[in-house]
């Protein structure tokens, strides 16, 4: 639940961002395949996707957004030798991983270029297992504009996580925009 209290906050927060004008806010939904590095999971899942993005002061174009990523669970990982108080307990179910991320977009928004690339930080969680503290990482990726409300993307995950799981998560996605408001 700690990945969710992060994103609203994050919400919350950033409107009023050091008096900065917020303008039209866009939100999107998408879905598609995810992959992953763990050898303890399944390499290929599912994700959910949901974002906001707007512009901050005519200037910078912000992002806000959540998705889940589901894996199977496939056995056991090797586990080295680590200190004790460092070890988290194995696994033994399928991993969701939560990823509440903000970053800045870069997009032509003259429509000559239908590309974009964004990069930013995140907060990780792992649903239902050892420690539920969110952890921070690192988020990139671009996408394509398909026209007027729909969108493809590719990016990357690097969670740092104390809690095991080590892996880099390549989700893909196909995304509508569903909406758009002034705040």
């Amino acid at each position: 639940m700690r990945p969710f209290a992060v994103f609203l906050a994050g919400a919350l927060a950033a409107a009023p961002l050091a008096g900065q004008t917020v303008g039209p806010v866009l939100v999107s939904v998408g879905a598609g395949p995810t992959v992953q590095t763990d050898a303890q999971f399944s390499p290929v899942g599912a994700h959910l996707w949901a974002g906001t993005e707007t512009v901050l002061d005519r200037r910078v174009r912000v992002r806000l957004d959540a998705a889940l990523h589901h894996f199977g669970y496939t056995g056991p990982a090797a586990r080295g030798s680590c200190p004790r108080d460092f070890c988290a307990a194995l696994q033994t179910s399928d991993l969701d991983l939560v990823a509440v991320t903000g970053t800045v977009v870069w997009r032509d928004t003259t429509g000559v270029r239908r590309w974009y690339g964004f990069g930013g930080l995140g907060a990780y969680g792992v649903l239902h297992l050892r420690d539920g503290n969110s952890r921070i990482g690192l988020t990139g990726g671009f996408g394509l504009d398909l026209g007027s409300r729909w969108f493809a993307e590719a990016r990357t995950h690097v969670a740092y996580d104390a809690t095991g799981y080590r892996g880099v998560v390549f989700p893909v996605l196909v995304g509508r925009r569903i909406g758009r408001f002034v705040p």
